[in-house]
């Protein structure tokens, strides 16, 4: 009876997994963006390396690509080498890897959960986990201050007298304030060259951040520091935040039909619609745990 009922419910969690779609549906972006590095009291840092006149430090241009599976919901990425804080060697992001997590909760939503090791001035393999919205991805949104779009955590940051308060807006994909659980044995002081530190179930960030008000009006203690505090490198403790502010187009694959609204043309962009489905993925998990639980103690008793 026991093993009967936990294979009922394996048997209906994998039914919604193996709804998903059964063709691949990779598309491929360039995206352009900002990199933006906030200290573990929320302050923003200045990125050195940048001192043309008039040039925001603390909003670094980045580029690179993205690469989303709109049947997994699972995604990878590159980051072009950009100079930050004058190290001896460009800043690198390698082993980007991504995954829809729906609200991070179990429910559709526009989260996703990003991992990647980065390398900076000589410190290989520093862990970085981000969690993003990507409203504006999803609804289509491939540039800045679309209706649908999300806007960066790190907005209203208080930086200097000079530079004022980081004011992005809206864009395509953003850094969100949520914190990822350790994941893969990583913990404080031990997740060097650890590709996937960070996990469900997501922390909400209560931090205090440096936040406008009003404009004009000075800074005000607000809550939830945008990124997710290095758990080991160079930077401990600091959060690194990745902001897309437009997506090009590039490639679809050449097994999934092409709606009316997502042409095979490089002049057109096009976007995937949200991907509940990796959440039902990790409830799956959990719950499955759960019923093993249940079962070894009522074998127990």
């Amino acid at each position: 009876m026991k093993k009967t009922i936990l294979k009922t419910a394996v048997a209906a969690a994998l039914g919604a997994v193996v709804s998903m779609p059964a063709q691949a549906a990779t598309d491929t972006f360039n995206f352009n963006g900002v990199f933006t590095m906030l200290d573990s009291t929320g302050a923003a840092l200045a990125n050195t390396s940048i001192t043309g006149k008039n040039v925001n430090q603390f909003q670094t241009p980045i580029t690179g690509t993205l690469t989303f599976d709109n049947a997994t919901g699972a995604g990878t990425g590159t980051l072009t080498p950009f100079d930050f804080f004058s190290g001896t060697a460009p800043a690198e992001a390698v082993g980007i890897n991504m995954q829809a997590i729906g609200d991070g909760a179990g429910g559709p939503g526009t989260l996703v959960l990003g991992n990647m090791l980065f390398n900076w001035s000589g410190n290989n393999g520093i862990p970085v986990s981000i969690v993003l919205d990507a409203a504006g991805f999803f609804s289509g949104e491939m540039t800045a201050g679309g209706a649908n779009s999300a806007t960066p955590a790190s907005d209203g940051t208080y930086t200097n007298p000079t530079f004022g308060y980081l004011s992005q807006g809206p864009v395509p994909i953003a850094t969100t304030d949520f914190n990822t659980s350790f994941a893969n044995g990583c913990v404080t002081g031990n997740c060097m060259n650890n590709g996937a530190s960070g996990g469900l179930p997501l922390v909400t960030d209560t931090a205090a951040n440096l936040h406008r008000t009003l404009p004009g009006v000075p800074y005000a203690t607000g809550t939830g520091i945008g990124g997710n505090p290095m758990a080991d490198g160079a930077f401990p403790q600091d959060n690194a935040n990745f902001d897309v502010t437009s997506l090009t187009f590039l490639s679809h694959d050449a097994n999934r039909t092409i709606t009316q609204n997502c042409a095979l043309d490089p002049n057109i962009s096009c976007a995937p619609s949200a991907v509940p489905v990796p959440a039902a993925v990790w409830l799956f998990g959990s719950g499955l745990l759960g019923l093993v639980g249940v079962a070894r103690r009522k074998k127990s008793v």
